[in-house]
C-alpha cells in the first residue's frame, strides 16, 4: 500500500470505510448497553449510564493518547524511509501505554466511589453505577488496548483487520446484551459482562496482526526514549483531548443537570451522551482515515496530496453533520423510546433537550477533523489548542454562565454554541497557516 504515489481517492475511500466501521462498532458497545440498561432498568438505569460515560472517556483517552501520538510519529518516520526509527517510536509508545494502564488501574480500584460521586452519582444512583462499573474496573486494560493497537495496525497496512475485530467483538456484545439482560434478567451486570466479552475478543483479533507475515511492527531498543515519549504525548494529546474533553464535559453536564434539572433530565442526557459518543466516534473515524495518508505524505513533503485529502474529508464531515442533526430535530421522542422504558415525564422532557443539543453536530465534525489533520501535518500545538478550547475552555465557560440566564435550557445550548466558535477558529487557522 503506497501512501506516497497511490491513487489518493482510492486510499481515502479504503481507509474511510474501515476506520468509520471500526469507530462505529466500538461506540455501538456503549450504544447497545444503554438501550439494554434503559429498557431493563428504566430511567434510573439510563441516568446511571450517564455517570459511567466519563469512565469510558478516560479509557479511550489513554488509548488514543499513546496510539495516535505514537502512530503519527511512526507513519512520519516510515514516510521518510526510516524503518528502524519507526519501530523505536512504536516501542516507546507501547511502554508509555503500559505505564499509564497500571497507574489508572490502581487509581480506579482504590478510589472508585469518590470518583463516581465526582462524575455525578448520588446515593440513589451509586448502587446501579457500581453494578456495571466494577466489571470495567476489573478488566480495565482491555478497554484501553483497542484504540492503541488499531492506530498502529492501520499504519501498518491492516485497516481491514481492525474493522473485522470491532465488528466481531461488537456482534458478541450485542448478542450478550440481549441474552444477559433479558432471558437471564441480569440487568446492568449482564450488560457489563457482554461489553467485557466483546472487547476481549476484539483485542485478541487485533493482536493476531503481530503473528502475520505482513506485520512490520517490531519491538526494538528505543533510542532517545524521553524525547520520543514527549513527542508522543504532545501529538497524541491533540486527538485524545477530545475524549478527555468528553469526560470533563460529561462531569460538568451531569452536575449542572442535577443542579438545574432532575433525574428525568439526566436520563435523557444519558441517551444523548451515548448518541454523541457514537457520532463523535464516526467523526474520529474520518480523522483516523486521513491520519496514515497525511502523515506519510507530510514526511514525503507532498503538499498537494494533503490538500486533496483535506477537501474530501471536509465534505464527508459536513454531510454527516447535516444527517446527524436532522435525526435529533425530527425524531426526539422516538429516540428516547428506543433507549428507555419511558415515563410520561421523560417523553415530555425529551424534545426540549434533544433538539437544541443536536445542533452541535453541524460543527463537531469540523472540530474533530481539524485536530486530526493538524496532528498529521505536525501542527501538534495548534491541534491541542483547538481541542482544549472545545473540550474545556469555551464549553466550560458557557456551561457555567448560560444556565444563570436561561436555567436548564442554557445547559443544552452551551455545547452547540461552543462547537460553532471553535470550528470557526480551526478553519481560519487551517486556511491561513497550512
Amino acid at each position: 500500500m503506497d501512501f506516497i504515489t497511490g491513487n489518493i481517492k482510492q486510499l481515502y475511500r479504503k481507509f474511510l470505510f474501515a476506520s468509520m466501521a471500526s469507530a462505529m462498532v466500538m461506540s455501538i458497545y456503549s450504544f447497545v448497553d444503554t438501550i439494554a440498561v434503559g429498557q431493563s432498568e428504566g430511567p434510573v438505569g439510563a441516568a446511571a449510564m450517564a455517570v459511567i460515560t466519563p469512565l469510558y472517556g478516560v479509557l479511550i483517552f489513554l488509548g488514543i493518547l499513546c496510539g495516535v501520538g505514537g502512530s503519527v510519529l511512526y507513519g512520519n518516520a516510515r514516510g521518510e524511509g526510516k524503518e528502524e526509527k519507526a519501530n523505536a517510536l512504536f516501542t516507546a509508545a507501547t511502554g508509555l501505554m503500559l505505564f499509564l494502564i497500571v497507574l489508572v488501574w490502581i487509581m480506579f480500584a482504590l478510589f472508585h466511589e469518590p470518583i463516581f460521586t465526582f462524575f455525578g452519582a448520588d446515593t440513589e444512583l451509586m448502587p446501579k453505577v457500581m453494578e456495571y462499573a466494577r466489571w470495567l474496573i476489573w478488566f480495565l486494560p482491555v478497554f484501553i488496548l483497542p484504540s492503541f493497537i488499531s492506530s498502529f495496525i492501520r499504519n501498518d497496512g491492516a485497516p481491514g483487520l481492525a474493522m473485522a475485530a470491532v465488528i466481531i467483538g461488537g456482534c458478541v456484545n450485542i448478542f450478550g446484551d440481549w441474552f444477559f439482560c433479558f432471558p437471564l434478567g441480569m440487568g446492568m451486570t449482564g450488560a457489563a459482562i457482554a461489553t467485557v466479552l466483546g472487547t476481549c475478543i476484539q483485542v485478541f483479533i487485533m493482536c493476531s496482526h503481530f503473528l502475520s507475515k505482513k506485520c512490520t511492527l517490531r519491538f526494538v531498543k528505543p533510542n532517545h526514549i524521553a524525547p520520543a515519549i514527549r513527542q508522543t504525548l504532545s501529538i497524541g494529546f491533540g486527538a485524545s483531548v477530545l475524549d478527555l474533553g468528553t469526560v470533563i464535559l460529561a462531569v460538568i453536564m451531569n452536575n449542572q443537570i442535577m443542579r438545574y434539572g432532575d433525574t428525568n433530565a439526566l436520563a435523557v442526557y444519558g441517551v444523548v451522551a451515548t448518541i454523541t459518543s457514537l457520532f463523535q466516534a464516526l467523526y474520529c473515524g474520518v480523522g483516523q482515515a486521513i491520519q496514515p495518508i497525511v502523515s506519510a505524505n507530510c514526511g514525503a513533503m507532498q503538499a498537494d496530496r494533503i490538500k486533496q485529502v483535506w477537501k474530501m474529508s471536509f465534505a464527508t464531515v459536513i454531510a454527516l453533520g447535516i444527517a446527524f442533526t436532522a435525526i435529533g430535530e425530527l425524531f426526539p421522542e422516538q429516540i428516547v423510546r428506543l433507549f428507555i422504558d419511558v415515563t410520561p415525564e421523560v417523553v415530555e422532557a425529551a424534545p426540549g433537550i434533544i433538539r437544541p443539543f443536536f445542533l452541535l453536530f453541524l460543527f463537531l465534525g469540523i472540530t474533530v477533523l481539524s485536530t486530526y489533520h493538524l496532528q498529521s501535518i505536525m501542527h501538534g500545538t495548534m491541534s491541542m489548542v483547538i481541542a482544549i478550547l472545545r473540550s474545556v475552555v469555551i464549553s466550560g465557560i458557557l456551561l457555567f454562565t448560560l444556565p444563570l440566564f436561561l436555567d436548564v435550557q442554557g445547559v443544552w445550548l452551551a455545547m452547540p454554541i461552543s462547537e460553532l466558535i471553535v470550528a470557526i477558529i480551526a478553519l481560519i487557522y487551517i486556511q491561513r497557516r497550512t
